[in-house]
């Protein structure tokens, strides 16, 4: 195994970047106290992050080429270990590892992370808060690569916690607007559910293999099985882990952090919660794919826990206003999605939709906030309208990432997804109903997905021309939305599908690191397709991509009124999609309220009046017993006169009454 220490530097750079970016904040607030001018100060700030992941993005390049010059069996590159923990029979070393899956991971968090860097100097320019803005995206970024390069589950916690902080200060970077900060809290909260999974999960792990490295942990699984006697723990490890995986993932019925995580700026919503770290739990599913693939059962819940997932947010998002609100329920989806594929134990399918994903979903999300951007702010779909004439570029580039999402033909969408639908199919049994859910959340995201469209660039402008005056962003943002576009509708060739005269890049790349899970699955029966069946079902992927984006743009090519009329015809059940199923709602009624009761009830009664009262209480008693002996020590004669007589009196009492006796 080659040795390059030089991984070091792909999370560090990084984070020195955030705490160069952090040093210039506090300049810029020092000028602007002192009324000086601020400009090339945070000018530096965007050089410094953008270097920061440029740097790291062709380190990445250069790792990934190494592999690819080593034979599949050899394809690990490590850097040299850290002593972090030793205890003398349990020890945990810290390590860079780069290999096939890593390597993929850290292409999209440097590549895309560096798109978004150089999208936000545009974006975010004006802002007062500026260079600080620059030093958490770069703080994520190094924490995102630390969870992806760690060669240990305690490693890669580091990370986890480190992106879900960054994501708490992202999502409420506006606080003054008030919003935002609950919905940074609420993210904030949410995920220290899924963490706490994470944390027990890993502790059974270590009980089960002694260790916290995933190489040995994956290798070791199959002596366990052998061994049976132990195979509960290992499933209940992997559903702690799995747990985690819900909470960074989004996944029912933790997904209710997300549609709310839009608060943030727009970059954030790209890079945290479409590119980067939503997927984080798939990546911790995939490099552990042995300790999942040792439970059928568990595969087969994580696939109905996802089938509802895509469902449930597909069909939400059928009935949102806000443009970053379809988008992050499409997320969401889209991430059930990638779940599905682990489902069926189709780990190169599953990471496949994650890469394309990161293309055209964060394309999306910038395109969004282009039109955001030009119009001044507004977020609602129902006030825009005829934009494609205002901002070419952006609409250009948006109907390209559109289309990917949608899964029309040989787009990057298209293959991914169909992918992932093929796997379930082949699996059959209850695999065909989770196929059942899948095809119906494709038809559902074609519809919703051509609705953003028609509502957004045509029809009639349905703003108040006077006020906003829509136009095109600066380059700076536009050359990112080109990039991403030509790589949303390209991306597909990195998994073309076997019945095609090419090779499966992604599944041969990535061979080393799922055989394991393979072998433990299926062994030697893995299940594969007819080619008669595989054309029949990219057939029917494509007829489903193309009748419903077809309905969905011409349902809403000329305005709101289609969304007004089924409004008026289903209220109840259209407000019930607005809230998410009513999920969100749920929780605040059924579990935050009671909590906030208990909490009244213990803070109040039990806290202040029964204990404090009963502190304060004896307290009290005690002064007024001292206050009341105190009045008979006032040195005056004639009191200590008649208390002497008094006690003189009783003596004699007590006396006489005893010689009488």
């Amino acid at each position: 195994m080659p040795y390059e220490n030089w991984l070091w530097w792909i999370p560090a750079l990084p984070f020195i970047g955030a705490i160069g970016c952090g040093a210039l904040h506090f300049v810029t607030l020092s000028a602007r106290r002192q009324g000086r001018e601020e400009s090339a100060v945070t000018r530096a700030a965007a050089m410094l992050a953008c270097a920061a992941v440029a740097i790291p993005f062709i380190f990445s390049l250069q790792a990934f080429n190494k592999l690819k010059g080593l034979s599949p069996a050899e394809r690990v590159l490590e850097s040299g270990a850290w002593d972090w923990i030793d205890t003398g029979s349990f020890a945990i070393d810290v390590s860079m590892v780069v290999d096939p899956l890593s390597s993929i991971m850290l292409l999209v968090v440097t590549g895309v992370g560096l798109l978004i860097h150089i999208y936000a100097t545009g974006y975010m320019k004006g802002d007062p808060g500026y260079a600080k803005f620059f030093a958490y995206l770069n703080l994520f970024v190094a924490a995102m690569l630390m969870l992806v390069l760690s060669s240990n589950l305690l490693g890669m916690f580091i990370g986890w916690e480190g992106v879900g902080l960054c994501s708490y200060l992202l999502i409420g970077f506006w606080f003054e607007k008030g919003w935002p900060a609950e919905a940074g809290q609420k993210a904030f909260v949410t995920n220290r559910i899924g963490d706490a999974c994470f944390i027990i999960g890993s502790f059974l792990l270590v009980r089960l293999f002694g260790t916290l490295d995933m190489s040995d942990i994956g290798a070791a699984v199959p002596a366990l099985l052998e061994d049976g006697s132990r195979s509960f723990q290992l499933f209940l490890a992997a559903l702690l882990l799995f747990g985690g995986a819900c909470g960074k993932s989004a996944q029912l019925p933790l997904f209710v952090w997300l549609p709310d995580a839009m608060a943030g700026p727009t970059p954030v919503s790209a890079l945290i919660h479409a590119a980067t770290m939503v997927t984080s739990g798939v990546y911790l599913v995939v490099r552990l794919n042995p300790v999942f693939a040792a439970s059928e059962g568990l595969l087969l819940f994580i696939g109905i826990i996802a089938a509802a997932t895509a469902l449930i947010a597909g069909t939400s998002a059928l009935a949102q206003r806000d443009l970053k609100g379809v988008l992050a329920y499409s997320t969401v989806s889209q991430l059930g999605y990638m779940f599905l594929g682990l489902a069926a134990g189709a780990w190169a399918s599953a990471i496949f939709h994650l890469v394309t994903h990161a293309f055209f979903k964060a394309l999306l999300f910038l395109g969004a906030g282009s039109v955001i951007h030009g119009m001044h702010e507004e977020q609602d779909m129902h006030k825009m309208g005829g934009l494609r004439r205002h901002m070419p570029r952006t609409y250009i580039t948006f109907l390209a990432g559109a289309a990917a999402l949608s899964g029309l033909p040989v787009l990057s969408g298209y293959f991914s997804k169909d992918e992932i639908l093929a796997m379930n199919f082949a699996q059959g049994g209850l695999h065909l109903g989770l196929w059942v859910v899948g095809v119906a959340t494709a038809a559902i995201t074609a519809f919703y997905t051509w609705r953003m469209v028609g509502l957004t660039f045509f029809g009639d402008e349905r703003f108040d021309t006077s006020k906003v005056h829509p136009h095109e962003s600066p380059s700076t943002m536009t050359i990112p939305l080109v990039i991403l576009a030509l790589l949303a509708v390209g991306g597909g060739v990195f998994g073309l599908p076997p019945v095609l005269p090419f090779t499966h890049i992604f599944e041969q790349w990535l061979a080393p690191v799922t055989a394991p899970g393979d072998a433990i699955l299926f062994g030697d029966n893995r299940p594969h397709l007819s080619h008669a069946a595989e054309w029949a079902l990219l057939a029917l992927g494509a007829f489903i991509a193309l009748f419903f984006s077809h309905k969905g743009f011409h349902a809403y090519k000329h305005g709101k009124k289609f969304d007004e009329v089924l409004a008026a015809k289903n209220e109840a059940i259209y407000a019930k999609l607005q809230d998410g199923w009513g999920i969100d709602s749920g929780f605040k009624l059924w579990l935050l309220q009671p909590l906030r009761l208990v909490s009244f009830v213990i803070a109040v009664i039990v806290d202040q009046f029964t204990i404090d009262g009963a502190v304060n209480g004896s307290a009290n008693l005690a002064k007024a017993c001292g206050s009341k002996l105190r009045s008979l020590t006032d040195g005056g004669v004639s009191n200590y006169g008649l208390w002497m007589g008094a006690g003189a009196t009783v003596l004699a009492l007590i006396w006489i009454s005893g010689g009488a006796a």
